[in-house]
């Protein structure tokens, strides 16, 4: 296959959704027990007996750099640059022996996408905004449960192929719901909770057409050990899950009626993760001083085949395993706190088994990422 047509190909390749994740996952310090955070992956792992209000702001830049058909004479290469950005705000209140909390994430991605096969970049934008509903009730006095209604509205502007002109743009806008269950148990100075939230299912509407579209689903079990009032050591996994979307199939431009692939050009949205192990650690410094930091294995594959998930068969999937280090340090003064949190990774594969519209393969593929978070909010 020649590289241009390589190229074109790439962007019409079926898959699961790049972002397997949400705000909660994505800003997740793995441990907060000295700094209680409103952003928690467990919705039942904050105590009922407190009011805690907050604000997030999630900063990240991911660049990826590969080969279309490394073993060409003259393969495609391809650099993507993405920005992301997350905005949210939550809280949750007690009810005597109960909790209602309430929490809103709106989450952009912008991705700029060069290849030597095109003479212009390729300009493509997501947004998701990200809406739930908590209430938790205090089943024994150690044992406490969650549950979680969610809501996402989808907007996307994309191009979808390198051969796709900049006025033939498509855009569409879906909307997602789907809920959480979770369970914390206390006993003295160690906590132990579990929680599921299954993939988010909905409808978008693209150039007229009605497609099912769906979100993957997150659950995950996590230990804590609080030392003292000032030290504590968490442990926490995460396991993803996924449907089928629509999105994964093929479509057309709405001008010019070329083939183009509904996620946009970048190639991460073909690796779905599939595991996350984490263990974490607080330390006061001073009564009002602390750091904070953890280290996570995260494993995943890249996976091509529009009519599997991960898991389906191990032979087309290409699998993937990095490690994340977060580093950060906390403020604590009464009732308010701040709290900040850098994330340094990177990974990468010799090859990544393609089979698909004649490309059988990715080569030298490399990712780097690096993401800041800031949290400031207030305990009652």
């Amino acid at each position: 296959m020649k590289p241009v047509k390589a190229l074109v190909s790439i962007c019409l390749l079926g898959s699961q959704p790049l972002l397997a994740d949400n705000v909660e996952e994505r800003a997740w310090p793995v441990t907060s027990f000295l700094v209680p955070n409103p952003f928690q992956v467990n919705p039942a792992a904050i105590p009922t007996d407190r009011t805690i209000i907050g604000g997030l702001r999630l900063t990240r830049t991911e660049e990826s750099r590969y080969l279309i058909n490394p073993n060409n004479n003259t393969p495609a290469q391809i650099q993507h640059a993405t920005n992301k950005k997350d905005v949210a705000i939550g809280f949750q209140i007690p009810l005597g022996g109960a909790a209602f909390g309430l929490s809103g994430d709106e989450h952009s991605r912008q991705i700029t996408g060069k290849s030597d096969q095109r003479n212009s970049e390729v300009f493509e934008e997501f947004w998701i905004r990200d809406y739930k509903m908590k209430f938790v009730v205090d089943l024994l006095p150690e044992l406490r449960g969650a549950f979680t209604f969610r809501y996402q509205s989808h907007q996307a502007d994309l191009l979808g192929g390198y051969g796709v002109g900049n006025n033939d743009r498509t855009r569409y806008k879906g909307t997602m719901s789907g809920y959480s269950l979770g369970v914390n148990y206390r006993i003295r100075n160690v906590s132990f909770g579990a929680f599921t939230a299954p993939p988010l299912r909905g409808k978008a509407t693209i150039e007229g057409e009605q497609k099912i579209i769906s979100d993957p689903g997150l659950g995950g079990v996590e230990t804590g050990w609080t030392f003292s009032d000032r030290l504590s050591l968490g442990l926490s996994v995460l396991k993803w899950s996924y449907k089928h979307d629509d999105r994964d199939e093929d479509a057309t431009s709405p001008e010019d009626q070329r083939d183009i692939f509904l996620r946009g050009v970048e190639i991460d949205q073909y690796f779905r993760k599939t595991l996350a192990i984490g263990i974490g650690a607080e330390f006061a410094i001073l009564p009002v001083v602390g750091i904070k930091g953890s280290i996570t294995k995260q494993e995943g594959v890249f996976l091509f085949d529009p009519t599997r998930v991960p898991g389906d068969n191990k032979d087309v999937e290409t699998k993937l395993s990095s490690n994340e280090l977060r580093l950060g340090g906390f403020i604590r003064n009464k009732q308010f706190f701040a709290e900040l949190m850098l994330l340094k990774a990177s990974k990468s594969k010799n090859e990544v088994r393609v089979r698909r519209n004649g490309i059988t393969a990715i080569g030298s593929y490399d990712h780097d990422d690096s993401s800041n978070v800031v949290v400031l909010g207030a305990v009652f």
